[in-house]
């Protein structure tokens, strides 16, 4: 099982993202064994999704509080650096709006009596295809700014870690390691970037 090794904000930070990629590698382990609007996996599915739009909501409001010191504190002179942090800030723009439209379809699909599926199923099909043309590279450009720039006090305030954020994390995370068969569990996979692409095609 994933564990915790330090108490640092910024590995909290980064054991929530790890976290984050060993759940949407098990949605995608449940999609590639699942064909299109097959209720096959549909409890994991809603269980990583719930989970996913829980943490990405999270990483927005993280990323955010970075690109606000990002932008101040970066020489004006670093013109390529500002350049990056405005296609960053759109690129977050446009995460942000998927999320809100997978949480809206999460929620259609509760309404339903989970009797929708084949929507929630093209919703999240969508999102993940969304998501995954959407993944930056494992190497962060802007980590050499973020070493030197910012203080400890800054990444605590950026984690914005709370007992109930933790609590919420733990249970959702159960939750979706509780809906996965065999070869599907979280626990299973490396929560790193650079994933095996799906051959999943977005509905468009």
């Amino acid at each position: 099982m994933t564990e915790k090794t330090e108490s640092h904000p910024r590995a909290e930070i980064g054991f929530e993202r790890r976290r984050q990629m060993q759940v949407r590698q098990s949605l995608i382990a449940a999609l590639d064994a699942s064909a299109p609007g097959a209720a096959t996996h549909a409890a994991l599915q809603e269980a990583t999704i719930e989970y996913m739009v829980t943490s990405m909501t999270r990483l927005d409001v993280q990323d955010m509080a970075i690109l606000v010191r990002l932008k101040t504190r970066i020489p004006k002179d670093h013109t390529d650096a500002h350049q990056g942090l405005v296609d960053l800030e759109a690129r977050q723009a446009r995460a942000r709006a998927k999320t809100k439209s997978m949480a809206d379809a999460l929620q259609g699909y509760r309404d339903s009596q989970r009797k929708a599926f084949a929507a929630f199923d093209t919703a999240l099909r969508h999102f993940h295809a969304e998501m995954q043309a959407m993944m930056t590279p494992r190497k962060n450009p802007y980590e050499p700014y973020t070493n030197t720039l910012f203080t400890d006090e800054d990444w605590t305030a950026i984690a914005g870690t709370t007992a109930e954020s933790l609590a919420l994390e733990v249970e959702q995370y159960a939750a979706v390691k509780n809906a996965a068969p065999k070869g599907m569990d979280p626990e299973g996979f490396s929560g790193t970037h650079g994933l095996k692409p799906s051959h999943i095609p977005s509905p468009d």
